[in-house]
């Protein structure tokens, strides 16, 4: 099941993605269905697609103008989608613009302009990408203007306003999926930049069993689906962590032999071993937040920010770097939690099922990354699962508010 929210300057690359698609079509053991919501017209189409008819004729539905940043559309496609072709393993692909967990890059447009001024549909689909970059999740306007200025007054806003789904919108979204279905989906794919998260792995923890994307942008290529495709159509029985795996392989083969300048990431983790996990990411930011009491700890912490791996988004930080450049051969509390958490989520081992990365930019990517700024901590942080349920955004408010 791919997920098209090609309403956008996406639009050509999602017809170039439905044309790889049907490179390999639709079998008697694997339905390959998508819904494209395009610019051209007020039409969105859902197709079955096969390796022998014409686009158009792979359409079987039509509906009116559909808002993919509405949660009920989504589960609508996948709720038809299950319906009509019901399956033993369910995978859906998420395709669109986005920026991690953050939900908050409307609300630097707003405090640039002015809390009444109107917001238009460009700008508001400038936020955070570049026109050869894909993003995925941002907050609907009026809750992110009212949580982050705080106030009452009225701000206009046209249509645009709900063309997104934040992340907080994304669970509930799945947790209706799974219900409905009765059990987990088995792999969930962000086709979308900045993605592998801790934060978004943990929203979705229960509710899949693989995730697959991306810790740096994607070009506006995005995923090679001929290339990916392909492996499913001759061993219909690939295990989800299989299937991720050979997804991270073809994404960055793909990048090496058409695109050697580009750099880019991709990885698959395994679900059922992010609770632990966070709980060691915990317990290390707590030494973390103790230590930055000390100019010792404070340094020893901007010194390893200075040499951990970063992208686009330069509060994003990889995990496994961050840890590796934190550890020393005095082996104290922060070395041993440290090492802990780089254990927990090494390719390999029970987090990371399979990662792989392009380009000296992201040479030291290891497949997950988390949030840590050093300047300004977003107010919206705290509404994250991962936030809500351990103390990483404590040592985050203590080491960009220090007293």
């Amino acid at each position: 099941m791919v997920y098209l929210a090609g309403d956008n300057d996406l639009e050509a690359f999602g017809r170039k993605d439905l044309a790889e698609m049907k490179v390999i079509g639709s079998t008697d053991a694997v339905a390959v269905v998508a819904q494209f919501d395009c610019m051209a017209d007020s039409i969105t189409r859902r197709y079955y697609l096969t390796r022998d008819r014409p686009l158009q004729e792979d359409c079987i539905a039509q509906l009116p103008e559909v808002n993919t940043g509405d949660p009920a559309a989504l589960v609508d496609f996948v709720l038809w989608a299950a319906r009509a072709y019901p399956a033993k393993r369910y995978a859906l692909i998420l395709w669109n613009h986005g920026a991690g967990w953050k939900d908050d890059d409307i609300y630097q447009v707003v405090q640039r302009q002015g809390a009444t001024a109107q917001i238009t549909r460009a700008q508001v689909r400038s936020l955070g990408t570049q026109r050869t970059r894909r993003a995925l999740f941002a907050t609907t306007l009026e809750k992110l203007v009212r949580e982050a200025v705080q106030t009452e007054r009225a701000i206009l806003f046209d249509d645009s306003s709900a063309d997104f789904l934040d992340n907080q919108e994304m669970r509930a979204v799945l947790q209706r999926i799974v219900q409905e279905l009765g059990r987990p989906l088995d792999l969930v794919g962000c086709d979308a930049c900045l993605m592998n998260m801790l934060e978004v792995a943990y929203q979705m923890r229960d509710l899949c069993h693989i995730l697959v994307g991306s810790q740096e942008v994607e070009p506006g290529d995005g995923w090679p689906y001929d290339r990916l495709l392909a492996p499913l159509r001759e061993n219909p029985a690939l295990e989800p962590g299989e299937l991720g795996r050979l997804i991270v392989q073809s994404y960055i083969d793909h990048y090496r032999t058409h695109h050697p300048d580009t750099a880019v990431t991709q990885s698959a983790l395994n679900l059922a071993a992010v609770e632990p996990l966070a709980d060691c990411v915990s317990a290390l930011g707590s030494a973390l937040q103790a230590a930055l009491a000390a100019p010792a700890g404070l340094g020893r912490l901007f010194a390893a920010l200075r040499s951990a791996q970063t992208f686009t988004d330069r509060d994003y930080i990889d995990l496994v770097h961050l840890c590796r450049l934190l550890t020393t051969d005095d082996q104290d509390e922060i070395s041993r939690l440290a090492g802990q958490v780089a254990s927990a989520c090494a390719l390999g081992g029970p987090l990371v099922a399979a990662e792989a990365h392009h380009g000296a930019a992201v040479a030291n990517a290891g497949g997950l990354s988390i949030y840590l700024p050093v300047r300004t901590l977003s107010p919206l942080y705290r509404h994250l699962e991962f936030a809500q349920r351990h103390t990483w955004d404590e040592f985050l408010e203590t080491l960009v508010n220090p007293r």
